[in-house]
């Protein structure tokens, strides 16, 4: 709990709030339900940029394996068959590599789009939290005043009839 948050609970904490209903609680509701919904969203995008990063990391590993391979052999003088078609295969690990790096940017773009939207619904529910809390402690200094007035009323019948005199009645 925050600051503000625990200051407005002691800011009614001396009044009974159970007729308290906040008129937007249903749209509050909702945008919570957007918001974990988005942040959801967010996770698995999160997740894929893991795990095409994961495999991109073990592309370039294997590219790096066979392109040691290949310049040992090529010390060994191997056929030219061979040579050839290690070649090819390292071009086409290549290939691959830009394929999944073009992905993964494509998944930073998405997961960064994430990224604003659950910024952006989160403000939003905060503003939300904070006018129901405002709207908390409105109606808790509404209570505060009808129970104010209510015993001042009551101080000035029972005055008003004698009840509240310290003198003695004859």
């Amino acid at each position: 709990m925050n600051a503000t948050a625990s200051a407005n609970v002691a800011a009614v904490k001396d009044v009974d709030i159970r007729g308290f209903a906040y008129a937007l609680e249903p749209l509050r509701q909702r945008r919570r339900w957007q918001l974990d919904a988005a942040l959801a969203a967010l996770a698995q995008a999160q997740r894929l940029l893991d795990e095409t990063e994961a495999r991109l990391s073990e592309l370039r590993e294997a590219h790096d394996t066979q392109a040691r391979a290949l310049s040992e052999a090529a010390l060994r003088r191997l056929d030219a068959g061979a040579h050839r078609r290690a070649l090819a295969y390292l071009t086409h690990l290549r290939e691959r590599a830009k394929l999944l790096e073009a992905e993964r940017d494509a998944q930073r773009l998405a997961r960064d789009q994430q990224r604003r939207d659950c910024i952006d619904r989160q403000l939003r529910q905060d503003g939300l939290e904070k006018h129901k809390q405002d709207a908390l402690t409105d109606f808790a200094d509404d209570v505060r005043r009808r129970l104010a007035n209510e015993q001042d009323r009551d101080w000035l019948a029972r005055s008003a009839a004698g009840f509240g005199s310290k003198e003695p009645r004859p």
